[in-house]
């Protein structure tokens, strides 16, 4: 069937099509074939490749090998070399401690997009269900770029058969979610096209009832249709003795080779669907000259291709890989395993690098006839190649094929933590967690406290985790079973043990981050003296120590430009930004952010993309720019979940009932979703959910939530980073309720935190200053204190550049002078209102319009009778003179009830009357 033109798939066409046309116009795709073995994937991909060049775009096709002993990132290095890109960018990444998987992603996204951004480009990756797990990664992460670029991507695969690898089936899935991606499902022929079919292919006109039985036969499926006809036409097979299955039919075209040729094929299908044909002429012990013409009769039967002329320098392969399952199946164990050991041979001696994968599969696969030791050996090297090349999924297979051998077992320990490594790089925390634990339990049972602490300080920075308290419990027993023997170890362990310490369960902050800093300074190793300081600023989340946490960040940053780590480096800026949005410094702020985002740009490490774009949403709602900062946010979500993050969307949730409470968008289901979150969660956690009730209006709801707290308050612990977001919550919430002696409890507790912001870190909302929670707190029992702090907490927001903030403190600042200063109370109520019409900020702008109708009318109340009708004459305009004559009083006594007026409502002239008259209400 190549060259001639395709049959069928008229609607999938028109669909391709499409999309191509959108490409070229700078609106690309992604778009995934699928279907059976045979079904005509790959002829369609060829028939879009003929379009797209007819329409002058470029095209380049990488394909994924099937049999094994494929490196990472073959059919993207496939797709670089052919668009004379930098393929070396995947087969050999520079070295560096700035370089990152996510860093190596974007080199290629921008290579094909500055390909495409000429006239257009087609990338076709064929037979993705046999690709490594990395080569789908880069295709998510190029794919999510895709529909603002002139690039079409284009992916083949075969569906309803399991994947290689368990990640891969969760790989694929995650690009099909991605925007811009489109499946397509390809079905069998029709009988009209399989009667088209057979007229190309017979030499004679088909009969009908040869027609239909192919149909019924193959279903449709053009290879089995194909090889049905081809079957007929080469022998003339009786129509009833047609086979039943295509494998049944390759079997038969197979037996019409000589059987040098077959015997050829058979030894070719040990080395995959594509081989060397200088390898192929070792194994089969045929030289270059003499392969070629026993090649030919397959390929003229076309069922292989290339290697037919000792002048081609392509691979050699089949044309399907049927006809290369169907060889392999005629092999018995034996044939194949000494295959495997000519393969590896000829491998070895060829001495190339970049074929260790492919040597290490066939050393494995000679098993038990080659060497035990060498097979460990190539494999251990293969799997270090690909975690240099940043393919941690392609690493963690093949430490996993390494543990299967029978020489693996002196080197279990050391053979389980670097598939842990390399899992855990990968995002598979939890099976990164078994593959320690299974590490730690041979660890313990040969009295090994070098690879029980390996084993408890391989995850790093799983916090607010199921894992957390088991990670901390491994730390317990591999420090008793170390002892003093290792310091570097002894340092770590003592930095995972603070990190992973549960804030809910130890009884005050013990001391493990200081032990572990005077021992990791002592080592000097750059790992441990960083993990210190990480452990040391979990240990001194309190408030009292936000300068302490200042300089540990100003360490970290220092660390990291010695060691060339930029990782050290972002942590210390970033603790550095925590500690300033608590202290409410917003120069320092913006400094530190810029600084942070200077080095992410450079990093481009998903995690640290996801919590600079969370800093930056937290910045915008700040501000009050709640559309920006939820887009930021839900950027923040995607970016997230792409790169594997612990638990984004939680901190998506706090991030969005922050904006919900603050614009009432979304309110009800906001709140729906943090009470099936808190459900599972710690007890107190529930106070989240009684604020979001008051805040919807469901007050009764959030009254019995409060009450079931109340006498569990006290058990929050002030180390926790949640401390002063939950404590403040709760001293609103008794202020709300009238709970006066938690007030006064919860007062005492914040009153050393009034120059504080509510802030629990740097990429969590901001709940404004301290000293607000102390004005609404005072309020109840000590005006004067409350105006006070209410006054500091204006002050505040407004250094802080927080219009919302701002606002809050005006409202609270109004319902404070509502009885005794009505004016200034209006004055703070107005400017309020005007703040949250203008930022969208619909259940404080009601608020404010409640209480400033109230105020005016306490203004009214202020004044006698009389006094009311002299200042209604006032706003008409009348001088003291004409309102003596309309009330039928002496001029001296209408001007003493304009000053009283005056004096009463604290104006100094009568146009301010007037002013004040027409604005209130009836």
């Amino acid at each position: 069937m190549t060259g001639e033109p395709l049959l069928g798939r008229v609607r999938e066409r028109a669909e391709l099509a499409t999309r191509l046309s959108a490409a070229r116009a700078g609106a690309g795709s992604t778009v995934l074939v699928e279907g059976a073995a045979g079904i005509g994937k790959t002829a369609l991909a060829h028939a879009l490749v003929a379009e797209a060049r007819d329409a002058g775009l470029r095209t380049a096709w990488g394909a994924c090998l099937e049999g094994g002993g494929a490196p990472p990132y073959r059919p993207w290095i496939q797709v670089l070399r052919a668009l004379d890109g930098p393929g070396a960018v995947l087969d050999d990444p520079e070295p560096g401690a700035g370089a990152s998987r996510f860093h190596l992603f974007d080199r290629v996204a921008a290579a094909l997009d500055a390909t495409a951004s000429d006239h257009g480009l087609l990338v076709v990756l064929d037979d993705l269900h046999q690709a490594d797990v990395p080569s789908i990664r880069l295709l998510q992460h190029v794919a999510a770029a895709v529909p603002d670029t002139a690039l079409l991507l284009l992916g083949t695969l075969r569906s309803w058969e399991p994947p290689r690898h368990p990640e891969l089936a969760e790989a694929l899935g995650s690009v099909r979610r991605e925007r811009g991606t489109l499946s397509v499902r390809l079905g069998g022929l029709s009988p009209n096209e399989v009667a088209a079919l057979a007229e190309r292919t017979l030499s004679e006109p088909p009969r009908p009832d040869l027609v239909r039985l192919v149909q019924e036969r193959s279903e449709g499926n053009p290879l089995f249709a194909l090889e049905l006809l081809r079957l007929v036409d080469a022998g003339g097979e009786a129509v009833g003795a047609l086979p039943g299955g295509v494998r049944e039919v390759i079997g038969h075209r197979l037996d019409r080779l000589p059987e040098p040729t077959r015997l050829l094929l058979r030894q070719a299908s040990v080395l995959g669907r594509e081989c060397d044909p200088a390898v192929l002429g070792e194994v089969a012990g045929l030289d270059r000259e003499r392969l070629p013409d026993v090649l030919a009769p397959a390929v003229e039967a076309g069922l292989f291709t290339g290697g037919a002329d000792e002048r081609d320098e392509r691979p050699a392969r089949f044309t399907h890989v049927l006809v290369r399952d169907v060889l392999v199946a005629e092999l018995s164990a034996t044939s194949r395993r000494r295959l495997h050991a000519r393969a590896a041979e000829a491998l070895d001696a060829a001495g190339a690098p970049e074929r260790i994968d492919a040597l290490a599969h066939h050393l494995r696969e000679s098993l038990p006839l080659g060497d035990a030791a060498r097979a460990l050996d190539v494999t251990r090297q293969a799997a270090e190649r690909a975690r240099r090349r940043f393919a941690f999924e392609q690493a963690a297979y093949q430490y996993e094929r390494a543990l299967a051998l029978p020489a693996a077992a002196p080197h279990r320990v050391g053979l389980l933590l670097e598939l842990a490594r390399c899992r855990f790089r990968s995002g598979a925390v939890e099976a990164a967690w078994n593959d320690c634990r299974a590490a730690a339990n041979l660890a313990r049972a040969d009295g090994d406290g070098e690879g029980l602490a390996d084993a408890a300080v391989v995850l790093r920075g799983v916090t607010n985790s199921p894992l957390t308290s088991r990670v901390h419990a491994l730390c317990r027993e591999a420090l008793t079973l170390l002892g003093d023997a290792d310091p570097v170890r002894r340092a770590r362990l003592l930095a995972q043990l603070a990190v992973t310490a549960d804030p809910f369960a130890v009884g005050g902050a013990p001391d493990w981050g200081t032990r572990a800093l005077r021992a990791a300074e002592a080592t000097g190793d750059p790992d441990a003296r960083f993990l210190a300081l990480q452990a040391r600023r979990t240990e001194l989340t309190e408030g009292t120590h936000v300068l302490e946490r200042l300089s540990l960040g100003e360490r970290a940053v220092r660390l990291g430009r010695e060691a060339g780590i930029d990782e050290y480096v972002a942590w210390g800026h970033a603790w550095r930004l925590d500690a300033f949005w608590e202290l409410g410094r917003r120069v320092q702020i913006d400094a530190e952010l810029a600084e942070l985002s200077s080095l992410v740009d450079h990093m481009r490490e998903p995690l640290w993309v996801w919590r600079l774009t969370m800093m930056r949403a937290v910045t915008e709602a700040h501000a009050g720019r709640f559309a920006r900062a939820r887009e930021l946010a839900d950027e923040a979500l995607a970016v997230g979940r792409r790169g594997g993050h612990e638990s984004p969307d939680f901190f998506h949730l706090v991030f969005t009932s922050h904006v919900a409470l603050q614009t009432g968008r979304d309110l009800e289901t906001v709140t729906d979703a943090v009470g099936r979150y808190v459900a599972t969660g710690p007890f107190l956690s529930r106070s989240w959910h009684a604020v979001m009730l008051l805040g919807a209006g469901r007050r009764q709801e959030a009254a019995d939530l409060w009450r079931s707290l109340v006498p569990h308050l006290g058990e929050f612990p002030r180390w926790a980073p949640e401390w002063i977001v939950a404590t403040t919550g709760h001293a609103r919430m008794a202020a709300e309720f009238g709970d006066d002696e938690v007030c006064a409890d919860l007062y005492g507790q914040l009153l050393p935190y009034a120059d504080r912001q509510v802030c629990a870190n740097a990429h969590t909302p901001c709940g404004g200053p301290v000293a607000l929670t102390l004005g609404v707190v005072a309020a109840r029992a000590d005006g004067p204190r409350a105006g006070e702090h209410l006054r500091a907490a204006l002050a505040s927001a407004e250094a802080m550049g927080s219009p919302p903030s701002a606002a809050q403190c005006r409202l609270e600042t109004g319902r404070l002078l509502m009885d005794g200063r009505p004016r200034l109370a209006r004055e703070h109520l107005a400017a309020a209102l005007d703040t949250a019409r203008r930022l969208g900020m619909a259940p404080l702008a009601a608020e404010a319009a409640g209480l400033l109708a109230r105020a005016r009318a306490r203004e009214t109340d202020l004044l006698t009778p009389r006094e009311n009708e002299v200042a209604a004459l006032i706003a008409e305009g009348l001088s003291n003179r004409q309102i003596a004559r309309r009330l039928r009083l002496s001029e001296r006594t209408a001007e003493n009830h304009v000053a009283h007026i005056l004096t009463k409502l604290g104006f100094s002239s009568r146009s301010r009357i007037a002013s004040w008259h027409t604005g209130r209400p009836e």
